[in-house]
């Protein structure tokens, strides 16, 4: 048992999970990655083979259950797992639903049945359609494609979650 802060990062094979999975360790943390590794690669995290602050639970996020040990202890959970890409997301809506919705759904609870203190979710800016650039939060929310209304979902959940 490490005396480290723990935090765990879902989808921290992919590119932007393997990131923070560098800076939690380089910053003293044991960290947890939960991934599937559907879009990442365990070629992201080989350069902390070595580490004994780094586990990885090759899983998939939607087969959680709320009382699951791999959040027991953490500190913060970072949420980057999920399906991304807008065409496939148009040929397999039910699948980015599940994931991105659901599989969100799920690690939410975790976090709660552990009494995590921080949970940060990978928004997507996708939400706000064919928007302007610059795109302000201001914008109305949009969603042209079931990638986009997943994540736009997924957020809401977040938000909801905090808010009870």
């Amino acid at each position: 048992m490490t005396s480290k802060p723990v935090s765990n990062v879902t989808g921290g094979a992919g590119f932007i999970g393997s990131h923070m999975v560098d800076l939690l360790l380089e910053r003293g943390f044991a960290v947890r990655v939960i991934d599937n590794l559907t879009g990442g690669h365990a070629a992201n995290l080989r350069h902390h083979a070595d580490s004994s602050d780094l586990s990885v639970d090759e899983r998939d996020i939607r087969a959680l259950e709320p009382e699951d040990g791999i959040f027991s202890g953490a500190r913060y959970v970072f949420h980057f797992a999920g399906l991304g890409d807008i065409v496939p997301s148009i040929e397999r809506p039910l699948d980015y639903m599940d994931v991105n919705v659901q599989g969100t759904a799920r690690v939410l609870e975790g976090a709660r049945a552990a009494g995590v203190q921080k949970f940060v979710y990978a928004a997507s800016s996708s939400c706000y359609g064919l928007a302007a650039v610059p795109t302000t939060e201001a914008h109305p929310i949009m969603p042209q494609y079931p990638y986009a209304l997943s994540k736009n979902q997924g957020e809401q959940a977040v938000f909801h979650w905090h808010q009870v």
